[in-house]
C-alpha cells in the first residue's frame, strides 16, 4: 500500500464497488487498500399514498426490503380572518382533514 492510498484510508476515502448483497437494502462494500468494511444503507422508495381518505397521514414503502417511512401532508386552503376587527390573527384550514391552524401573531 502506497503513502497516498493509506493517507486516503485513514482519512476514510475508502475505495472499492458497493454492492447489494441478498434482499435488503444494506449496501457492502470492502476497501482495495486496507480491506476494511464498510455498510450502508440505500433504499428505494416508492411514492406517498395517504392512509385513508379524510386524513392526511401518508406512508411509503421501499420497493426492495419493505421498510416504511411515514409523514403528514396537509392540503391547506387560503388564510382568511378570524373576524373584521383590526388585528386578527388569520387561519386556514386542511381541505383532506379539516384541521385549522392560525397565526400566533397579528399585526400591529
Amino acid at each position: 500500500m502506497t503513502i497516498l492510498t493509506r493517507a486516503r484510508c485513514l482519512a476514510g476515502l475508502h475505495s472499492g464497488q458497493w454492492s447489494l448483497p441478498g434482499r435488503r437494502c444494506e449496501t457492502l462494500r470492502v476497501c482495495d487498500a486496507c480491506g476494511e468494511r464498510q455498510e450502508r444503507t440505500h433504499h428505494v422508495w416508492g411514492p406517498f399514498d395517504y392512509v385513508r381518505p379524510g386524513e392526511c397521514d401518508q406512508v411509503r414503502r421501499c420497493e426492495r426490503c419493505g421498510s416504511t417511512q411515514s409523514q403528514s401532508r396537509h392540503e391547506w386552503g387560503p388564510w382568511l380572518y378570524l373576524n373584521t376587527e383590526m388585528n386578527s390573527p388569520q387561519f386556514h384550514t386542511c381541505a383532506r382533514c379539516h384541521q385549522s391552524e392560525r397565526t400566533a401573531y397579528t399585526m400591529r
